[in-house]
């Protein structure tokens, strides 16, 4: 019953907010979690490469887990922690004592992953990280006033590499955004 009691870690991520705005509320880290587990069931089909489907998602679902000790590092031009790594590093170190030990391991395991991006999975997951804030952001164009295509492009391009589908998908993404204007705001 103790270990099931430590779940309650895990539910605090609800209360994370993020830079982004769901109506007149700040989105969740654990709404983001969900459209992030959206998104990649959707590109699976999109890619060519073989990727493990059930690693991708468990990255996923443990992938913002430190932010209940860090906190949300917004996507933004006039935002940069260049110490966000080593935080979320340490407070990944804090979060698994306080999970249910074989949650804990997996977690510190996929995190580790995620961030190392040595897996083609870990690869395929930060892309779909990468590229659902720009989806959801999308429907706030005037969140995008001092965004260029060139910050975006320097920011998340690299992460689109190693998928040739994503990597046109996000520069067509990044076209049509052009095209509509938000970057002359």
């Amino acid at each position: 019953m103790d270990d099931l009691l430590k779940f309650e870690i895990v539910n605090k991520l609800k209360s994370v907010y993020r830079d982004a705005n769901v109506g007149d509320r700040k989105e969740s880290s654990a709404e983001h979690t969900w459209s992030c587990l959206m998104l990649a069931d959707y590109f699976f089909d999109e890619i060519d490469e073989k990727v493990d489907r059930r690693k991708v998602y468990e990255i996923l679902m443990y992938h913002d887990l430190v932010e209940v000790e860090s906190g949300d590092t917004p996507f933004r031009p006039d935002r940069n922690d260049p110490d966000q790594e080593k935080k979320e590093a340490l407070a990944a170190k804090k979060l698994k004592p306080q999970l249910p030990k074989h949650t804990g391991d997996k977690f510190i395991k996929l995190f580790n992953e995620f961030e190392e991006m040595k897996t083609i999975e870990a690869k395929f997951a930060k892309a779909i990280d990468q590229m659902d804030s720009l989806v959801y952001e999308y429907n706030f164009k005037y969140r995008w006033k001092g965004w260029s295509k060139e910050f975006i492009i320097k920011k998340k391009e690299k992460y689109f590499k190693p998928f040739p589908k994503l990597l046109r998908i996000f520069h067509d993404f990044l076209d049509l955004t052009e095209k509509e204007g938000y970057y002359d705001q």
